[in-house]
């Protein structure tokens, strides 16, 4: 069993990288979308353009202006002199918003120490509003000055008690947005791979008419299956040891956890998404089939994975689908193992979970297979 079963490895291997394009396909895209994804695929907020409408003049709109100037975030603070103004260049998404300080607003924070500014946003960012509205709040009440005092519509009564807020960030002290996309992207790239492999091997034999000749050889369906499983484990593990060099030695996101939960991870979830690649080519006859296929299943695993959006923010019914996508529990593992530095015993249940998705995966894979070879 063990010969034939190395015998169909070999195959698939060469057929797979016989081919100088189809070496390079496996190496470069994944590297390139390695590059595009860390400088592109940001929820950060930089680079803001914010209109300012100073109808006060006074000594508290020019420190709140040079306070926003100073802020590494705000890159343009263009001054308009009335709000009809400052609203065309918010409808031509010139800036993203505008910040209103009224007519006498520093005299009555001298005599009543409250005030109102106003802050228009462009809702059609909402995300970026919503950041950027954060930002302009810290810089209008910052913590310890003794020149802000709350901006609310309702005086203030009697001193504002003060207290020195001390924050420390676990796991990702400088709050690098890059520590946390990273990680991930080591399970959503992987994901693409082992899924197109496995999803394209029986329908390009198909199509070639070579998977006849192979049903008809002394390997038995079950080895025929395994054989087409093991060579995109292969391929994981190559591909994310050149994603975790990348991503430690040259983005410098620490690994804190131990290698061997980070390949059995690797391993466990390349095998789930393996026998989901082989359970979709068992029902195609031809490679368009496979893709599309493949592409049905890549996009709900990606978007019901938390790698984009927070799971509690989806609908429960959502959040069910979750603990059966095998990239849920790859993130959760890949963000303990390079952040966290958890231990076997904190991560053992991600794992053992990835363990039995790929164990159904592929067994379901093998079944059906074995029934379309009848």
């Amino acid at each position: 069993m063990l010969q034939r079963l190395f015998a169909i490895v070999r195959k698939e291997l060469i057929t797979m990288l016989r081919d100088p394009r189809a070496r390079a396909s496996l190496i470069v895209p994944p590297i390139l979308q390695l590059f595009i994804f860390a400088s592109a695929a940001t929820m950060e907020v930089k680079n803001i353009s914010l209109a300012v409408v100073d109808l006060d003049d006074g000594p508290y709109a020019a420190d709140l202006e040079q306070r926003l100037a100073g802020a590494p975030s705000f890159t343009a603070l263009p001054r308009y002199p009335s709000v009809q103004a400052a609203r065309k260049a918010l409808e031509r998404e010139q800036v993203l918003g505008m910040l209103v300080l009224p007519s006498g607003l520093s005299a009555q924070l001298a005599r009543e120490h409250s005030g109102v500014v106003q802050l228009l946003m462009d809702g059609r960012r909402s995300n970026a509003a919503q950041i950027t509205a954060q930002y302009v709040t810290a810089a209008i009440t910052p913590a310890g000055s003794a020149s802000a005092a709350p901006l609310d519509t309702a005086a203030a009564a009697g001193p504002v008690p003060r207290a020195e807020l001390v924050i420390d960030n676990w796991f990702n002290p400088n709050l690098e947005y890059r520590w946390f996309m990273l990680p991930n992207l080591v399970g959503t790239l992987s994901l693409g791979v082992a899924l197109m492999l496995t999803a394209l091997s029986v329908a390009r034999e198909r199509e070639l008419g070579t998977f006849d000749q192979t049903l008809v050889s002394p390997a038995t369906p079950v080895e025929i299956a395994l054989g087409k499983l093991l060579p995109s484990l292969l391929v994981a593990l190559l591909q994310t040891t050149l994603y975790l060099l990348l991503v430690t030695q040259l983005y410098g996101v620490p690994l804190r956890g131990s290698l061997v939960i980070f390949y059995g991870a690797v391993l466990a979830f390349a095998a789930a998404c393996a026998g989901v690649g082989l359970f979709i080519s068992s029902l195609v006859h031809t490679q368009q089939q496979a893709f599309l296929g493949a592409f049905a299943v890549l996009l709900p695993f990606a978007l019901l994975s938390g790698f984009a959006t927070p799971v509690e923010n989806m609908p429960w019914w959502l959040q069910l689908f979750t603990g059966v996508n095998p990239l849920a529990h790859m993130l959760r593992l890949m963000q303990g193992v390079f952040l966290k530095g958890s231990a076997f015993a904190a991560q053992a249940h991600e794992l053992m979970q990835l363990v039995i998705i790929a164990l159904c995966t592929t067994l379901a894979s093998v079944v059906l297979f074995r029934r379309k070879a009848r």
